[in-house]
């Protein structure tokens, strides 16, 4: 029972491999799939975990700092008089040895901004390090759109051979025919033969490259992609010359001025005031502040501190002026980047233009080799033609058909190429 059983599901194998339902890819989900299957992606999200921490480490500098101290030193000498102090108790004999141990607290009350600055300049650098991940695996795109774009060809030419195999498979048994009456030669239904075979060759050629650019889109996108999977293609405009421009490096330059801008912000805060507590309390032999102490004591002292460098001769300027010739190195960079993306307008429209001219040039020659096609089709059959000649025919037939479909595709790609090249995909 088990082994009809396993027979009965070899058998009906097939039929459930049809009525699997077919998988479809959309082009923009293999851009999504690609950037998320990438190491560099989870980097965006390590940036913002190290900046956070970095953020945590500066609010932790407002607190009050708190650090305990000790001392004990041995001296040849000390204080002494070469007369005596009229007063009574006061012995001014200091000892040779001192000894103190203090808690010492000191909190900054006012910074001059410094902080604030400093934390401005860590979300500004967060922002620039981030956009440059995104600019890394907008790089990504281009890669899917090789690999579909090639496997879309591939297809087509298979379906223009297969088409061609039977054309040719149909005229065989038209020959055989004839040869049994007499009207054919056996060597002409060879040399069709010899073409089915070659495009035979030729699709399991071509089946291969497919399977090889299936396993380059599945490493990429990080899961297989079965062999019937349908690609659905965005719409593609007629053109994306007209398309706002919205490339990832453009949102990159403004971060990077926000950075440098942030940096203004702490060369102003540099240059105000600090203002600051203070408190120190401890135990001390001789007390620090006591001179005639000379037992372990008790001690504290607390204050106010102020400071103030206002006089940096000129450093403040000079890094200004740096920050600004930086900024205009970004404005120069963005203003190059925009040159190149406008060059490849003009190059796209160019591209366009002349695949819709070669499109329209390839719909008629494959309509006039068609025609010379069924021609030589009948002459073959009234024994005037050649096999020979009949498949010379049929391969050029062929290859007005791939050139057409594989102008169709390029045209396609150049507009969904031009499209990712504006960030408009």
């Amino acid at each position: 029972m088990k082994h009809k059983l396993i027979l009965l599901l070899t058998a009906l194998g097939p039929f459930f491999a049809l009525a699997q339902p077919q998988q479809t890819l959309r082009l923009e989900d293999c851009y999504a799939k690609a950037q998320a299957h990438y190491p560099l992606y989870q980097q965006s999200a390590l940036l913002a975990q190290a900046t956070q921490v970095q953020l945590d480490k500066l609010q932790a500098e407002r607190l009050p700092q708190i650090s305990w101290n000790a001392q004990a030193s041995l001296q040849t000498e000390t204080v002494s008089f070469p007369f005596d102090i009229p007063l009574p108790g006061a012995d001014l004999d200091l000892p040779l040895y001192r000894f103190q141990t203090t808690a010492d607290l000191q909190y900054t009350i006012y910074d001059g901004g410094i902080q604030e600055a400093r934390k401005k300049l860590e979300r500004a650098g967060l922002a620039a390090s981030q956009q440059e991940v995104a600019v890394e695996l907008d790089k990504l795109k281009g890669q899917a759109n090789q690999y579909i774009f090639g496997i879309l060809l591939l297809r087509e030419k298979i379906a223009i051979q297969e088409n061609a195999r039977q054309t040719l498979e149909d005229k065989i048994k038209t020959l055989e025919a004839a040869v049994r009456h007499g009207v054919a030669l056996e060597g002409d239904v060879d040399k069709l033969r010899v073409e089915v075979l070659r495009l035979q060759s030729e699709t399991e050629q071509a089946r291969g490259d497919i399977r090889g650019l299936l396993a380059s889109l599945g490493s990429l996108i990080g899961e297989p992609v079965p062999e019937d999977t349908r690609f659905e293609l965005p719409p593609a405009a007629e053109t994306a010359a007209d398309a706002p421009l919205q490339r990832p490096e453009l949102q990159l330059f403004a971060y990077q001025k926000e950075r440098i801008l942030a940096r203004e912000d702490l060369i102003s805060a540099t240059w105000r005031p600090k203002v600051g507590a203070f408190v120190q309390a401890g135990v001390g032999a001789p007390n620090p502040l006591n001179f005639f102490d000379k037992d372990l004591s008790p001690f504290a002292m607390g204050g106010v501190k102020f400071s103030w460098n206002f006089i940096d001769w000129k450093q403040a300027n000079r890094d200004r002026q740096l920050l600004s010739l930086n900024s205009q190195l970004v404005d120069n960079q963005r203003a190059t980047f925009e040159a190149t993306i406008n060059r490849q307008d003009a190059k796209f429209a160019d591209e366009v233009a002349t695949l819709e001219n070669l499109i329209a040039r390839d719909d008629e020659i494959a309509a006039l080799q068609e025609r010379i096609l069924k021609q030589i089709s009948a002459q073959l059959d009234q024994g005037v033609a050649t096999a020979t000649d009949y498949v010379t025919q049929s391969y050029a037939l062929q290859q007005a058909q791939l050139s057409r479909q594989l102008h169709e595709l390029q045209l396609t790609q150049a507009r969904i190429n031009h499209l990712t090249l504006k960030g408009n995909l």
